[in-house]
């Protein structure tokens, strides 16, 4: 571990492949240095860190996490138990799992519908979509990130694909199968960001499968969220049953303009700081200074 790291108070949890903090990060480690804090990036699987020595370690840019799950869930587990970790490795265990939305549902949050396909299973897809009468659907893994392994099917000539998007990755773990809702074409897949349980900024986020080669995931523009947006997001909250010190609820409009949960992404979500402006940094830098001095 380098004798940077060892003087860091907060650990901003990343990946190898992000060593350094990114614009957000940087925004809000000067947040955190003038509270008294220093904070900057750690590695989560790097060997030689002690995490006993933080007083918080806080998971952002940990982005290969979904391609290696059971290791980071065990890693969480272990440093969570030297330090204060957040968001939890009881909640990075069920948030890294998109079970997680089933349960929800189950406790009254509307999502979008779903077909589950549990690993090992042999689904006719053909059959599958024609049955739901789903002419526009997307299917991806249960454990995923940034669209990786994740099929839009708009026409009859794209089912193969499906089909064998299903075989190669049902072997190795459960998959999804939802209608796509077109208004994230239009009104915009919106997400709203909560920190210590206060709601500071949302943004509309671009279609990540509307065929647009420019797309780029970290690009998004604030966006104000209507009330019953707020309303929504805070039903999901609590619906979780949990404390999150941070989390962005993803939420669109079905085809009757009623809001649908898309994800809760309570991992390691790209919180859009610089779009929240300084109210969302202050407030998340409050939120960690509270959590890590320990009242």
């Amino acid at each position: 571990m380098s004798a940077n790291v060892s003087t860091f108070d907060v650990a901003l949890v990343t990946a190898s492949t992000f060593p350094e903090c990114l614009p957000d990060e940087k925004l809000l480690a000067d947040a955190l240095a003038s509270r008294g804090l220093r904070a900057g990036p750690v590695i989560w699987d790097d060997p030689a860190v002690d995490w006993s020595r933080f007083r918080l370690a806080l998971v952002r840019t940990a982005w290969d996490s979904d391609r290696r799950r059971d290791e980071f869930v065990a890693w969480a587990d272990r440093a969570g138990a030297h330090c204060p970790l957040w968001n939890p490795p009881e909640v990075l265990r069920w948030n890294t799992h998109k079970g997680y939305l089933r349960e929800l549902e189950a406790r009254g949050v509307a999502t979008v519908p779903t077909v589950w396909l549990e690993r090992g299973s042999t689904p006719d897809m053909k059959a599958l979509l024609a049955e739901r009468g789903w002419t526009d659907a997307v299917v991806k893994p249960t454990v995923s990130a940034g669209a990786r392994d994740t099929l839009r099917v708009r026409k009859p000539e794209d089912i193969p694909a499906a089909q064998s998007l299903v075989e190669r990755i049902l072997p190795l773990k459960d998959m999804m199968v939802q209608p796509y809702l077109s208004s994230v074409e239009g009104y915009g897949e919106r997400s709203l960001l909560f920190f210590g349980g206060e709601h500071t900024h949302a943004i509309k986020r671009p279609a990540a499968l509307s065929g647009n080669p420019d797309y780029d995931a970290t690009a998004a523009e604030p966006a104000p969220s209507a009330e019953d947006e707020r309303t929504f997001a805070r039903q999901v909250l609590a619906a979780t049953g949990r404390e999150l010190l941070y989390a962005r609820v993803d939420i669109a409009r079905d085809e009757k303009g009623g809001l649908r949960l898309m994800e809760l992404e309570a991992t390691e979500p790209n919180l859009f700081l610089r779009q929240g402006g300084p109210r969302a940094v202050d407030r998340l830098a409050d939120v960690i200074t509270h959590k890590a001095r320990g009242r």
